[in-house]
């Protein structure tokens, strides 16, 4: 059925939802949560570490919590624990840093 009304699975509307407020985070749309209260921006440096990526294999690479693809990257939260590293900061953080650079016409 979902593949008939081209509805994407549930994993993919929740990462699509928490990137979404990740970014009202950013943008300073939720007043309850000032973003430099959680969200250390990136120190940019020349030098770029790309993890190497198979379609096969999932790994939990160290690097990939540190690869940048975008100016508005921040420094991922470390994480002691399983339990905290899949709460809503860390595991959006990781996978907003991960997004490409896009070219929104209201940035340009």
């Amino acid at each position: 059925m979902l593949k008939s009304m081209k509805i994407p699975p549930l994993q993919e509307r929740r990462k699509a939802n928490r990137l979404i407020f990740f970014f009202k985070v950013v943008e300073g749309l939720v007043p309850a949560m000032p973003s430099q209260d959680f969200l250390t921006p990136v120190r940019q440096s020349k030098r770029r570490i790309t993890p190497k990526h198979f379609k096969d294999f999932k790994a939990n690479n160290i690097v990939e919590q540190y690869y940048v693809k975008n100016s508005k990257c921040f420094t991922p939260i470390l994480c002691k624990t399983q339990l905290f590293r899949n709460s809503f900061f860390p595991k959006t953080l990781i996978e907003w840093n991960n997004l490409d650079e896009c070219c929104s016409p209201r940035h340009s």
